[in-house]
């Protein structure tokens, strides 16, 4: 299909619109915005600074815009409508018709809009021109502010469930996202640290942090074993992703007949699953 669709990647504390060309399936570099999101602040908050982030993006844009929007769940993507609750982030936003709003601001159909699975956006994108072109099947993990996943069959991307999965005395959620980092490193060393980047950087040195990237790469392993049968390719996105490195030995160790990639399209792979909501809609 040709055209341009405004492609929307929300994530748990920013978010990064950019216009799709979807005849070239490439993103128009001058439309890239990101921001930072307060996911704790109210719902008119959250949703106008996602209405500017977006507008900046549109720009001088000419005719009706479509837009594809990568949602983190639990959504109603098909309405539009906000489940999320209890997962540290947008509790304001719960049961809300996030279409509709987004629509009144915009001044555009509801119709216009299309929600879908932000980690399906990730591996979609990896499918057509990432790490896994050419894959039937793959599975998509995004680690970062939460814990994304996503299965391809016929290489068709499908949401996961992983995020609330039992696993321990707890959901995989609280075991493979930022805060399981930040709270392990706080409990081992008695301080306080503000990011995995900043973990990551200290773990070049034999100590607290190195430790603790071992610890959830053997975690993360003994979670997927559980999870048999698995493919054989598992293509691993998010910030946490970044630092593969420090924690891919655990993996490979204990699940050897796994092919574990990291993303190589970043936030770009998420940008063009979300407009390819719009693929099967002729002009």
């Amino acid at each position: 299909m040709n055209g341009l669709v405004l492609a929307v990647d929300i994530g748990g504390s920013h978010i990064t619109t950019a216009l799709v060309d979807m005849q070239q399936r490439t993103l128009l570099p001058r439309s890239l915005w990101r921001a930072h999101i307060d996911s704790h602040g109210s719902a008119d908050e959250i949703i106008g600074g996602w209405v500017d982030v977006m507008q900046q993006s549109l720009g001088d844009a000419n005719g009706a815009i479509r837009i594809g929007i990568a949602m983190p769940g639990p959504f109603d993507y098909e309405a539009g409508i906000s489940l999320i609750k209890g997962l540290h982030k947008y509790e304001s936003l719960y049961g809300l018709n996030i279409k509709e709003l987004l629509a009144e601001r915009l001044h555009i159909s509801p119709d216009a809009i299309r929600f879908t699975n932000d980690a399906s956006c990730f591996l979609q994108g990896e499918l057509f021109a990432g790490v896994a072109e050419g894959a039937e099947s793959a599975l998509g993990l995004t680690l970062g502010t939460g814990f994304g996943s996503s299965v391809a069959a016929n290489g068709m991307a499908q949401e996961g469930t992983f995020w609330k999965t039992p696993f321990r005395e707890t959901t995989a959620e609280e075991y493979f996202s930022t805060r399981w980092f930040l709270r392990r490193y706080e409990v081992l060393s008695g301080e306080k640290i503000s990011s995995v980047k900043e973990l990551a950087l200290m773990a070049h040195e034999p100590g607290y942090a190195k430790s603790i990237f071992e610890e959830f790469g053997h975690n993360l392993a003994a979670f997927l074993e559980e999870q048999q049968p698995l493919p054989s390719l598992i293509v691993l996105g998010g910030n946490i992703a970044q630092a593969f490195h420090l924690f891919f030995r655990g993996l490979e160790e204990q699940l050897p007949d796994v092919q574990f990639v990291v993303s190589t399209l970043g936030e770009d792979a998420i940008l063009l699953g979300a407009a390819g909501a719009w693929a099967t809609i002729k002009n």
